[in-house]
This record gives structure tokens, C-alpha cells and sequence, in this order.
């Protein structure tokens, strides 16, 4: 095999003899059979995926059809699995990494590529580096993944199958600041905008009689140099000059200059507006923390999103503590063979995995805080992997 010629040979300075191996070569050959079995995983895991989630839910591409021909159903269907597949690759990632991992040094292994190298007096952790590499390389893939193209996607990735949009319920969601009860018809993500908005003023906060603003559409405005972010409701009911405004109400609610349009400022987003119990998962971490950091929030839903940010925090540093537990326990220098190995490999991660979860399931029943209950994997699996490092082979 190329990659495993014969070394050059080094004289040191105690008189032994030390042969420094190609190892630039080595490392690109282990490089690229860490990406091709990763690759040809997710490939291979996807389109499984897309065959049976395909067969289970044609009659839903074919109801959303619109009666276009065949060829534009396979079309449509060929859109929306080439859009999931970020979310599905945001899903699998982690698990494909580790198993790409143990396939490598399993490989190693089973075709005796490992002997020559480590008779060449290189340690078996020098083996690690480009699969190190490799691993963080998919761990940048999967960060970017989540932070600038999910986010992107997001409406898209919430649609029904075969749309690109459609009318959602609108939950009702009521800003704890200034106590505005939002709610309305129908949801538009990609339009950012409520069909048949309501919005409940607060008596006596913002209104010194009772007042519901309502609008056949509403539309959620970013916030300006000089405008807070909110909602511009068009062709509004009752008009803006029937309305008691207080001084408070006067900072919050305003007019626009034909008059037909009122514009209230609030920080409830479209994505508040609906599945808030998941939308926040498509959110790039910077936008997550700046909600977090906003007030408009309940309790619950602001105790379910830092917890979410800490588990995507933890995410990185358990794909690589996990790749650590992998290498030696795959090449463990005293074992019963390789599928052995590779049995107790699953099973030790598995127990990590196992782990995790009770983890979480204990912090929602109150037994351990959220931060906690994020990084208490990490601490286990990070002493985990230091037990088993003496188990490598040598």
C-alpha cells in the first residue's frame, strides 16, 4: 500500500536508530476515509429516510399538488427533501460523526494497517489527529449548518410538505411587557404576516377604555434607527383617532401618516406566533439569546430556550469527548476481536446516551437545574474518556 512505504530512517543522538514515518500521507489517507464513510453515510441514512417518509406521505404531495402534472409533484417532492436535508443533517450529525470514527479505526484494524504504523515506532494517538481533524471539520459543517442556513430555511422547514408556504393558526401570545394580547386568523411565515389580526389593548395601561385593534392584515416590522421593532396593522378598526390613548399608550401605539394604519410596538416576532414550543430550535444562537435577553417572553417558554442554548452549547465538546471514548475502545490492546471492540463500544456510548437523557428527564422533574442537566454529560463522559485512554492499543 502507498500510504504505509517503507520510512526513512533517523539516527538520534543516543545512538538508537528511529524510523520517522510519511506520516502527512498516512494522515490524508485516514483524512479521506473518515470523510468518504461519513459522507456515504449520511447518504446512504437520508436517502433511507426519503424512501420511507416519501411512501408514508404521497397522498399529502399529491393533495398539494395543485393539479400539476406528475413531473411536478417529483419536482415539488425533490424541493422539499433537498431543504430538509440541512435539518436532517443538523439531526444525524453528531451520531454519523462517531460512527465514522469507530468505522475507520475499525477498518484499521481488520485490514492490519495498524501493526506497520505502530512498528514504526508511531503512538496510536498520533493516528487520532486526522480523524480529530476530520470530526471538528464536520462539527464547523454542522455549526454553520445551524447558525446561517437553518435560519434561512426556517419558514420553509416548518411548511407543510410540497408548499412553500400556507396559512397556519395563529396562537395567541400576549406580550408580558406591555401586556398586548396578540392573536388572529391565519399565519403566514414567509410573509411575516396575520390575516384578521387582533390586538387587545390593556385598560388601563395603554388605554383608558376597553379597545380590540383589528385589522385584515398585519405585518411584523424589524426595528429601525429610530423605530421600534412591532406590528403595522393596515385599514385598522376603530380608527387611530377613536382610540383613548394614554401617555404610555401614545409611546406604543402610533399613526400612520394617511391615517388608514396604526403601527404598535412589540417584540413578539411571527415565530412566537406559532409551534412555540420548537421554533426556537431553527433560530442561529446570536438571535436565540437576544429573545432570551427580551422580556416578552413567559417563564416557561424562557426556561425551555436557555435550556436548548446550553445543550447547543454542549453539543461540540460531547461529539468529541464521544470520539475520544471511540478510538481506544475500538483498538483496545487486550480484547476478544473487533467485533467485540466494537460491541462494547456501542454499549459504553450507548450508557453516555442513556445518561444524557435521564439527565434531562431529571431536570424536568426538578431534581437538577437546566445548566446542570446540560453539562453533567460532559463532565461524566469527558471522565469517561480519560478511564479508557489507557486501553489503546500500543
Amino acid at each position: 500500500m502507498r500510504s504505509l512505504r517503507a520510512p526513512p530512517r533517523q539516527q538520534l543522538s543516543n545512538g538508537k536508530v528511529r524510523t520517522t514515518a510519511d506520516v502527512t500521507l498516512f494522515d490524508r489517507y485516514l483524512l479521506k476515509r473518515f470523510l468518504y464513510v461519513f459522507a456515504i453515510s449520511f447518504i446512504a441514512t437520508y436517502g433511507l429516510y426519503i424512501v420511507f417518509d416519501a411512501f408514508s406521505n404521497a397522498d399529502d404531495f399529491h393533495d398539494r399538488n395543485g393539479g400539476q402534472s406528475n413531473a411536478g409533484m417529483l419536482l415539488s417532492m425533490a424541493e422539499h427533501y433537498v431543504v430538509h436535508a440541512f435539518a436532517f443533517f443538523d439531526l444525524v450529525g453528531a451520531i454519523l460523526i462517531v460512527l465514522a470514527v469507530m468505522a475507520v479505526f475499525a477498518l484499521l484494524q481488520r485490514q492490519s494497517e495498524l501493526y506497520p504504523v505502530l512498528s514504526a515506532g508511531i503512538p496510536t494517538w498520533r493516528l487520532a489527529v486526522p480523524v480529530l481533524v476530520g470530526s471538528m471539520g464536520a462539527i464547523l459543517a454542522m455549526t454553520i449548518n445551524q447558525e446561517l442556513i437553518i435560519p434561512h430555511l426556517a419558514d420553509r422547514l416548518q411548511a407543510p410538505r410540497g408548499t412553500h408556504y400556507t396559512a397556519l393558526d395563529v396562537q395567541t401570545t400576549r406580550d408580558l411587557v406591555r401586556n398586548i394580547q396578540i392573536s388572529g386568523d391565519e399565519l403566514f411565515l414567509d410573509a411575516r404576516e396575520i390575516q384578521g389580526a387582533e390586538f387587545l389593548l390593556p385598560v388601563p395601561s395603554l388605554v383608558s377604555e376597553p379597545a380590540t385593534l383589528r385589522s385584515a392584515s398585519a405585518i411584523q416590522v424589524a426595528a429601525g434607527d429610530k423605530r421600534p421593532a412591532g406590528w403595522l396593522l393596515k385599514d385598522v378598526e376603530p380608527s387611530f383617532e377613536n382610540l383613548s390613548l394614554t401617555e404610555d399608550g401614545r409611546q406604543c401605539v402610533f399613526c400612520s401618516p394617511d391615517g388608514n394604519d396604526v403601527f404598535v410596538a412589540t417584540d413578539v416576532t411571527v415565530d412566537q406566533l406559532y409551534n412555540r414550543s420548537a421554533s426556537y430550535k431553527y433560530l442561529s444562537t446570536a438571535s436565540l439569546v437576544r429573545r432570551l435577553q427580551n422580556p416578552v417572553l413567559g417563564r416557561a417558554s424562557i426556561r425551555s430556550q436557555k435550556k436548548h442554548l446550553h445543550e447547543r452549547l454542549t453539543k461540540p465538546l460531547l461529539i468529541l469527548i464521544s470520539v475520544l471514548v471511540t478510538i481506544p475502545l475500538t483498538l483496545r490492546k487486550e480484547s476478544r476481536g473487533l467485533l467485540m471492540n466494537m460491541a462494547t463500544c456501542t454499549g459504553v456510548l450507548g450508557t453516555l446516551f442513556i445518561l444524557a437523557q435521564s439527565s434531562i428527564y431529571l431536570e424536568r422533574l426538578g431534581g437538577v437545574s437546566f445548566d446542570m442537566a446540560a453539562w453533567i454529560p460532559v463532565v461524566v463522559s469527558g471522565a469517561c474518556s480519560a478511564w479508557v485512554s489507557g486501553l489503546v492499543q500500543t
